[in-house]
């Protein structure tokens, strides 16, 4: 099995159904199987778990696609990229939103939990984490190989993809990292936005575009920028000093160190980029325009 941290969840946490009280969740939630009385997760019910939301989250897709495909494709204006006229294309930003919802929500209230905790409790887990976390890493999966069969991955989003799937099934698998964890999935926040702008930049000169553009420049950087440097700063400084007295994988938790710091400069390379393009002038409308 999984090696469990050991420490009591923090008594604010929310408390899910199926979860025995001062135990983590990881391990006592409803959908356990291989273990009759919650004791303790295994490999096989960590991936059944994530295996049944994956399989959700496909069906759900394919079901928004085809609803889309009826009722928003013959009234949304075509995009000038040809691929996002693609009826799963569009229903992606509507499967992508509601997964956004949730894992924000949930990241979201586990930051404000776990906001300025001391370096000792870095190991510490989360109820709110743990959950957001199976629905982040099980839709990572499915969007990277539904994106990559529809053709809608390039290269540096599979990298991207690729590192929050690392991360997530490391951090779920030791059942730790409660606070690491909250601040990475609670950079959802700015997709909410991202995915209105992504669907309807290149199809409509409507004001909610240029709107969706701002709060996204504006949420990247207060959540992807600020506070993931400083959760990438925080797990960096801390996690050898209290590794030793830790239930938790000592390679796996040296290898999330390299990849945040990875993916922490891609947030940053992406933030160059973002702030580029909004500096760059605007090119004058041709007359035939």
């Amino acid at each position: 099995p999984f090696p469990l941290a050991t420490r009591a969840m923090k008594a604010s946490s929310w408390t899910p159904p199926g979860w025995v009280p001062g135990k983590n969740f990881c391990g006592h939630h409803p959908l356990l199987r291989s273990v009759a009385d919650n004791a303790e997760e295994t490999h096989a019910d960590l991936f059944f778990l994530l295996g049944q939301v994956a399989l959700g989250f496909v069906v759900l897709w394919y079901a928004c696609a085809a609803v889309v495909h009826v009722a928003l494709m013959p009234r949304l204006p075509p995009s000038s990229k040809a691929r996002e006229n693609s009826t799963v294309y569009v229903a992606q930003k509507f499967v992508a939103e509601f997964k956004c919802m949730i894992v924000a929500a949930l990241a979201n209230v586990a930051v404000w939990e776990l906001l300025g905790q001391p370096g000792a409790d870095i190991f510490d887990p989360n109820v709110e984490a743990e959950l957001a976390g199976v629905v982040f890493t099980a839709f990572e999966v499915v969007d990277l190989v539904l994106g990559c069969i529809h053709g809608f991955m390039d290269r540096l989003y599979v990298l991207h993809h690729t590192l929050h799937i690392a991360l997530g099934l490391i951090i779920r698998g030791n059942c730790a990292l409660g606070y690491t964890a909250a601040i990475l999935m609670s950079q959802e926040t700015s997709s909410l936005f991202l995915n209105y702008y992504l669907l309807m930049r290149f199809r409509s000169s409507h004001w909610s575009v240029p709107l969706a553009r701002n709060l996204f420049a504006l949420t990247f950087g207060v959540w992807r920028i600020g506070l993931n440097t400083y959760g990438t700063g925080y797990y960096v400084r801390y996690y050898t000093t209290y590794l030793e007295d830790a239930t938790v994988v000592p390679w796996q938790m040296h290898t999330m160190a390299v990849v945040l710091v990875c993916a922490m400069v891609l947030q940053w390379y992406w933030g160059f980029e973002i702030i580029r393009t909004a500096l760059r002038p605007k090119r004058p409308k041709r007359a035939a325009d």
